[in-house]
């Protein structure tokens, strides 16, 4: 009872906190994309600088050279296919009219295959026509997009700007941060916040790094499948579904849907059958042998509950909401599962910390694991009298 009486009002502190947190993120929300951005900066570059610190460089010239090769690959990328993107996209934007008007004949048609034969979308002309018809509502309308949206390029801007600085200061103190943190915190608790500091940087930085490492593998296979399938605009559409994938499940069924509705528009059935085919292929690689490879050292979240954190983070938040939605379920899941283990169940931080992960080890390192504490509880336990 004592314990069940710790955990209610652990759970009573954790809701007040949460709803702090939340009225706080809420004021200071303009801030949010440049801290996460930068947090994916130090998550991603911080192993090569502790790597290069530990044999012998400076960490200062370390973060220095980490910088700079990750300038160098994003300006390599750049050059070798920024010419094709925008190729494509001026194409796009060429043919735009000819696709819109093919993609609704096809619907339409469809539409009366299945008995709906009433269905009569405007086409391209007639969409401008009812355009210019809307008269000064369109006019203000439009006005007033173009203000959201210069005022959205100025903030991607502060935040592209900001965030590789905010990195690269935080990169060159990140040892010292940490002691300072850590003297922050009492001694009775500090063995046991490193520790769980540890895991939460395991789960967040391997989902960082690896969602990344992701998106980059599925936007290239989906943009070679879909080249070697002669479907146009492949690349714009294949980059399209990598970053899209930075979200998960997002990025292959964005990109399927997109290449067939283009496959369908502007080529025949049989290419809009192998872009499904591009797609569901991308898709079953990614879930059963990309993302269990890269995503091992995270905490593993049921599907279902990935889905309704999106929906969730989507409704509240928006798309850094949708963005930031696993690893806030994944940190949830770290802190609520050690405390429950720890403050009510009495269990060690090694075996609160083995439940909580060992969902991702392989079935031999958890049997082995299992022997050797066996083994070592044999050897603890005295000897028979005989």
């Amino acid at each position: 009872m004592r314990r069940l009486g710790i955990a209610a009002w652990s759970l009573l502190g954790t809701l007040l906190l949460l709803w702090a947190f939340a009225w706080i993120m809420g004021r200071i929300w303009i801030m949010v994309p440049s801290v996460v951005l930068a947090a994916a900066i130090i998550y991603v570059l911080n192993p090569v600088v502790h790597w290069l610190q530990e044999r012998g460089m400076a960490r200062w010239m370390g973060s220095c050279l980490s910088y700079l090769a990750l300038l160098a690959v994003f300006t390599l990328i750049g050059f070798l296919i920024f010419p094709s993107l925008a190729d494509q996209g001026r194409q796009l934007a060429d043919d735009f009219p000819q696709i819109y008007d093919d993609l609704v004949a096809d619907l339409e048609g469809f539409a009366a295959d299945l008995g709906f034969a009433g269905l009569d979308l405007p086409d391209y002309s007639e969409l401008q026509r009812r355009i210019e018809e809307d008269g000064g509502d369109f006019v203000n309308d439009r006005l007033r997009e173009i203000t959201d949206l210069t005022l959205g390029v100025l903030e991607a801007i502060a935040l592209f700007l900001l965030a590789p600085v905010i990195a690269f200061y935080v990169l060159l103190d990140l040892p010292t941060l940490r002691v300072k943190t850590m003297e922050l915190i009492p001694d009775r608790y500090r063995d046991e916040t490193a520790h769980v500091a540890r895991q939460l940087g395991t789960a967040v930085g391997g989902f960082l790094r690896g969602q990344v490492f992701v998106a980059i593998i599925v936007g290239i296979m989906t943009s070679i499948g879909f080249g070697l399938i002669g479907l146009p605009f492949w690349l714009l559409i294949g980059m399209i579904a990598g970053f899209l994938n930075i979200i998960p499940f997002v990025g292959p069924w964005v990109g399927g849907i997109l290449g067939v509705s283009v496959a369908v528009a502007t080529t025949d059935l049989q290419t809009a059958i192998w872009a499904g085919v591009v797609a569901l292929s991308v898709q079953q690689i990614d879930n059963h042998f990309i993302s269990p490879t890269v995503l091992r050292a995270t905490v593993r979240i049921h599907p279902a509950m990935i889905l309704l954190g999106l929906v969730g983070g989507a409704a509240i938040f928006g798309f850094w909401g949708v963005v930031l939605a696993v690893p806030t379920m994944a940190v949830v899941k770290i802190l609520s599962g050690h405390f429950w283990r720890t403050r009510v169940l009495g269990q060690s931080w090694e075996e609160a910390s083995e439940a909580v992960m060992e969902e991702n080890v392989t079935a031999e390192t958890f049997i082995t694991r299992r022997l050797r504490r066996t083994l070592d509880d044999d050897a603890e336990a005295p000897e028979s009298p005989d």
